[in-house]
């Protein structure tokens, strides 16, 4: 770690600090850009949404190879990244919402504020789980894969590409199947939202559903949903499919699977001619390229890096130092609470946690049974697998008018549906976990990784 390091962190969290300040200064915005519900109108929006999802996506990898490996290689750093991992996942995304999206259009116009909130909104529900993967991935790989790379002289780029990557790649794509699932959940969160008087909106399909709720527009909506569905449809397979497939060659087992994953489109691109001519004459030569670029990059950083661990040392203690100017600012603002506030806090804080655990109670109650049943069976796992991937994608609150409307007659009347939306929003994660870990790790052989699930 360099003075330079320091001052660029310096002026990052300087940078922080001013856009919340000037949050707070943004004029109203009243009205946003107007969402037809026009059924020509859904490829254009599924265009844009896709398209903020992959952004959001390449955050998330950038995010998660950064943190991951700082928390996996360092004792000190998993102490903090750890925890602050668990408690950052468990924050809801519209809790992230005021200070992003606030804090960009302060400082930028406000489309492009609004466009960068929501990939970083999108970001924040896709970003966890592949940072837990990733770091169970790294604290699990065998020390004598670790001692191959070390006599082959490996730098940390030839590491982190022949041995690192190809033994977290399975976890890494049915992870990120589950994240792309969780992208196109808060998808409505992501691209409709207000804050205050504010309205921001963006054109795309959680819009578009958003606004087909508000209306009442049935039609609308079920158009919505499908052009949503037709998308994760499309993306299994013609991404994930192919990815499993391809990524079952990393697989660490002394005994062959049963029936390893299998795509139509991974078959037709290996067999197609013109696949393979790019593959020999541009990709590979542009991958070795890239591969002595950032190997000679990695060893020039060897040779730099000080022999001393004062600036490791120095950021630590600016860490320190900031932390308790938080922890003193957080006081302050909590001394100012009343008694009385502090019982109403306390009131709903026991309602809102005695149903999420009904909730999440519930869902083990069916989804973990039947998750490890449909893992145990091949031939029910590649048909219920997709479906459970595309339940998992609908957004809950698409489905909150109808809820309302049926548990409004009902003993409980909204908080009946409130613990009904909940259901939706954690069963279909838990099961697919249950079945992913029955078909990922089968045999006795695999409970070496078994921590990585």
């Amino acid at each position: 770690m360099s003075w330079g390091d320091l001052v660029v962190l310096a002026i990052i969290g300087v940078l922080i600090y001013g856009g919340v300040q000037l949050a707070f200064r943004t004029s109203a915005i009243i009205g946003g850009p107007e969402i037809s519900l026009a059924p020509a109108a859904l490829p254009w929006y599924a265009l844009l949404s896709v398209g903020r999802v992959i952004a959001a996506y390449g955050l998330s990898l950038l995010f998660t190879f950064t943190y991951g490996s700082a928390a996996a290689r360092s004792r000190r750093a998993e102490q903090i990244l750890l925890p602050l991992l668990d408690v950052l996942q468990s924050v809801p995304i519209l809790s992230f919402l005021p200070v992003v999206l606030l804090s960009f259009s302060a400082l930028l116009p406000t489309r492009v504020a609004t466009e960068l909130a929501s990939i970083v909104l999108i970001f924040t529900s896709q970003v966890w789980n592949l940072t837990f993967a990733w770091y169970q991935s790294l604290k699990t790989i065998p020390n004598e894969l670790r001692e191959v790379s070390m006599i082959f002289g490996w730098n940390r780029w030839m590491c982190f590409r022949l041995l690192e990557l190809p033994f977290a790649a399975l976890s890494l794509i049915w992870n990120s199947m589950m994240s792309w699932a969780g992208g196109w959940f808060f998808l409505m969160a992501a691209e409709a939202f207000t804050v205050g008087e504010r309205d921001f909106r963006l054109p795309g399909l959680g819009a578009y559903i958003h606004e087909a709720v508000m209306q009442g527009n049935y039609g609308a909506l079920g158009w919505g949903i499908g052009a949503l569905i037709f998308v994760i449809v499309l993306f299994d397979q013609l991404v994930w499919r192919p990815l499993l497939a391809w990524g079952n060659r990393f697989k660490l087992e002394m005994v062959e699977g049963e029936r390893p994953p299998s795509s139509w489109f991974y078959e037709a691109l290996r067999s197609s001619r013109l696949v393979r001519w790019l593959s020999e004459h541009w990709w590979r030569p542009i991958f070795e390229r890239f591969d002595a670029l950032l190997g000679r990059l990695a060893l020039r950083e060897l040779q730099a890096a000080p022999e001393s661990s004062w600036g490791e040392r120095i950021l630590w203690g600016l860490g320190g130092v900031g932390l308790l100017i938080g922890a003193y600012r957080a006081f302050e603002v909590l001394t100012q609470v009343s008694l009385e506030h502090w019982g109403v806090i306390a009131l709903g804080l026991g309602a809102t946690l005695l149903r999420v655990s009904v909730a999440l109670a519930l869902a083990l109650a069916w989804t973990v049974p039947v998750g490890v049943l449909i893992g145990m069976n091949l031939r029910w796992a590649a048909w219920l697998q997709p479906l459970v991937q595309i339940a998992a994608s609908v957004p809950a609150t698409a489905f909150f008018p109808i809820l309302a409307v049926l548990c409004l007659e009902l003993p409980g009347g909204l908080t009946l549906s409130a613990m009904l939306l909940m259901l939706i929003g954690t069963q279909w994660y838990v099961s697919s976990m249950s079945s992913l870990g029955q078909q990922r790790f089968p045999r006795i052989s695999n409970i070496q990784r078994c921590s990585s699930i």
